[in-house]
């Protein structure tokens, strides 16, 4: 409540556009998650190339990193959240994890 729902929206939306422009810069990732901050907020969904996206979440748990899977729709993709909790270091660590995938 101190730092006021701005800042906490601000902090999550750079966060996560940290993370989708990491993605975006990897040849083996593609990015689902839309690059505009007004079509996406807390999650940021990708593919890695050649896994699926259980295997995806499981690797990235070996590496200790939280990831989950979309809901079985007519595509699942693997996601991560980076939220007001996380620093900018681990979500470049959350990076590096998903860069070793390829």
């Amino acid at each position: 409540m101190q730092m006021g729902k701005a800042r906490v929206a601000a902090r999550i939306h750079d966060l996560n556009t940290q993370c989708k422009e990491g993605l975006a810069k990897m040849a083996h990732v593609k990015l689902q998650t839309p690059m505009s901050q007004k079509l996406s907020a807390g999650m940021v969904c990708f593919e890695v190339d050649g896994l699926t996206p259980e295997e995806t979440v499981t690797r990235l748990k070996n590496l200790g990193i939280v990831a989950s899977t979309t809901p079985p729709y007519k595509y699942t993709y693997p996601r991560v959240a980076p939220s007001l909790w996380n620093t900018p270091a681990e979500v470049d660590a959350v990076m590096q994890a998903i860069h070793s995938l390829g």
